[in-house]
């Protein structure tokens, strides 16, 4: 049994004071915080293969073009939750380092949106493969049910 286990009440799972849901919930809470410094650690360390000057929140975006395809400032801030003011200014350093290109929307011809340029998309490409390569090794051990209930339970919390 691992230590994560022990802390969440693993060996006593329901039995005993001190176990119940307060206890779950703060192991909850533990874990996430690792992950989450694992995972910020290594969405600047991805940030920085990508280009040495670009910023985490630069990054974000750049992903998130890259899953969800061209878009409006407005919706980019609004998916990342972040300030319009923060997008436009790591659009301006994106577009200097030739990784984002502004595009007249045809639709509305005063309005522009956000898209890749070719380099940031092939860029990016790389950095995914060698992500899920990476993510694939270390979950290399974990029984097919395990990844498919782990996926259906992080799902279930996004949706919260």
């Amino acid at each position: 049994m691992t230590e994560s286990d022990r802390a969440a009440g693993g060996e006593t799972a329901g039995r005993g004071p001190g176990v119940g849901l307060d206890a779950a919930i703060e192991s909850v809470e533990r874990e996430f915080g690792t992950l989450f410094v694992k995972l910020r650690n290594r969405m600047r360390a991805q940030a920085l293969q990508l280009h040495p000057e670009i910023q985490p929140a630069g990054y974000l975006m750049l992903t998130t073009l890259s899953r969800s395809g061209p878009m409006h400032a407005g919706a980019l801030a609004e998916v990342l939750y972040a300030d319009k003011s923060l997008v436009s200014r790591q659009a301006s350093q994106l577009e200097q380092l030739g990784l984002l290109r502004r595009e007249q929307d045809p639709a509305d011809r005063r309005a522009t949106y956000f898209a890749l340029t070719d380099e940031a998309q092939e860029r990016l490409k790389k950095l995914f493969e060698l992500g899920r390569s990476e993510l694939r090794a270390g979950l290399a051990d974990w029984d097919v049910d395990e990844l498919h209930l782990f996926a259906r339970l992080l799902h279930r919390l996004n949706e919260f």
